[in-house]
């Protein structure tokens, strides 16, 4: 290498270090404070997932709304955020799926300040927010699971990077008369991201301003954090709407996603990065496709949802026969999902999104919760029997964790007012408040399975 080119290899990292400590106001005193030894990441080895020499297996959480409430400029909201934290401590839920992307965008679903205000125009605050909760996490030992965009309306998504790459407006799927009630419209230009080079060009500016930030709360640089396990593509990103025509348009979203998952090992080389993906669900409803989007190398672990009602497998959350079926639905899903994971791409496999609404589909904190508790219950055990086993299936987050968050007309208008169910959904419909002592005690327990086969 010439001298030509090590003077400027010095100067970019000079230069890279010193801008953010400026910007951010962090003393040299707090960067040295938070070094990370490469032991504290979580790795991927032989197919299981390590942390400190030993098996990294859990059973975690939802919580998008992280940088929101810990926004500065809301009242109580940081200090809603340490309690929360603590409350998920105490029941072993260490590791967190947060919203880390989010697009403003003028959809009726979708949430009405994003951290991407416009191209290229980042919201510092809400970042700060992040940067308060990632610190906190630290102090916890706990790990984060970061996902950069949606697929889907509610916090902005793909379609809002194609909007602003071409000027369309977006099919809005909340407003039947525009879009007739039919959501194909509006999946088609989210899919559109990964053929509109300008609108991803926007979506990868923002991953490589946020890979290179450095946390303002502890002087971290995002991607020398343990805290950060993991960067997701997005969440549940689709090659497009559930049809034959849409198999032609595969090839190019495995493309995206090998090229998308290098572009982030490439700056961030000691994290994992996953899709986000629903799994099979969410891949045409084909096995072949789940499979050809996650054999890439780049992508290090694979994920699977289950949504028992949204999916029309079980019509009122109650136990009984219904459920019975239902439940047995779940379970072969998520086999169907271990064994590939297992046998085929030999990578682990989280359950990182399930859920269910409390019984009779009440929002009410205080109605009863009988049929998601074991639902929760069979979804744990079947992890702790893949790892008790040796196989893929490692992890899962319950969606979602709404701890002492209550509805409101106007969610989001105070600290006390956010909760896990996205703005365009009725708030408590999958929420796990912090008074609800069965539910709690069922994934404590689960912590403590898992925990003793370490």
């Amino acid at each position: 290498m010439n001298q030509q080119k090590l003077s400027r290899r010095h100067f970019l990292r000079t230069t890279a270090l010193a801008l953010p400590l400026a910007a951010g106001c962090v003393t040299s005193t707090s960067v040295r404070r938070a070094h990370s030894r490469p032991e504290d990441f979580v790795s991927v080895r032989e197919g299981r997932f390590r942390l400190r020499g030993k098996p990294y297996t859990y059973v975690g959480t939802n919580l998008w709304f992280g940088c929101y409430v810990s926004d500065a400029a809301l009242p109580g909201g940081r200090a809603r955020l340490v309690r929360e934290l603590d409350r998920l401590q105490r029941i072993g839920a260490t590791n967190i799926r947060l919203l880390a992307g989010s697009e403003t965008s003028p959809l009726v679903g979708a949430i009405t300040r994003g951290i991407i205000k416009s191209p290229r125009e980042y919201d510092e605050e809400l970042l700060r927010g992040l940067d308060f909760c990632l610190a906190e996490m630290a102090k916890r030992d706990m790990r984060g699971i970061l996902f950069l965009s949606n697929y889907w309306q509610w916090s902005g998504g793909f379609a809002q990077y194609v909007r602003w790459a071409t000027g369309e407006n977006i099919p809005d799927p909340d407003v039947p008369k525009i879009a007739a009630g039919d959501w194909s419209a509006f999946m088609k230009m989210s899919a559109r991201l990964y053929a509109t080079p300008a609108a991803n060009e926007l979506y990868l500016a923002y991953t490589e301003h946020l890979l290179q930030r450095r946390n303002t709360i502890n002087g971290r640089r995002y991607t020398e954090d343990p805290t950060i396990m993991t960067w997701e593509l997005a969440n549940e990103p689709r090659p497009g709407v559930d049809s034959e025509e849409t198999m032609k348009d595969v090839p190019r979203f495995c493309e995206w996603v090998d090229a998308t998952a290098r572009f982030i090992h490439g700056r961030a080389p000691q994290q994992l990065v996953c899709t986000g993906s629903e799994g099979i669900h969410g891949s045409l409803k084909k096995p072949e496709v789940f499979i050809a989007s996650h054999k890439t190398p780049a992508i290090d672990y694979v994920t699977v949802h289950m949504w028992l009602k949204n999916w029309g497998w079980l019509k009122d959350p109650v136990l009984g026969a219904e459920f019975e079926e239902a439940a047995i639905k779940a379970r072969d899903h998520v086999e169907q999902h271990t064994q590939i994971a297992t046998d085929i791409l030999h990578k682990p496999l989280v359950l990182e999104e399930f859920g269910l609404p409390r019984d009779h589909e009440s929002y009410d904190p205080a109605s009863p919760t009988l049929a998601r508790d074991e639902y929760y219950r069979r979804m744990f055990d079947q992890v702790a029997e893949s790892c008790r086993a040796g196989r893929a299936l490692q992890g899962a987050n319950f969606w979602t964790w709404s701890g002492e968050g209550r509805a409101s007309a106007k969610p989001g208008d105070s600290a006390a007012t956010f909760t896990g169910d996205p703005f365009c959904e009725p708030q408590g419909l999958n929420s796990v408040f912090d008074t609800v002592k069965s539910t709690l005690t069922v994934i404590a327990k689960a912590n403590e399975k898992l925990a003793a086969l370490v």
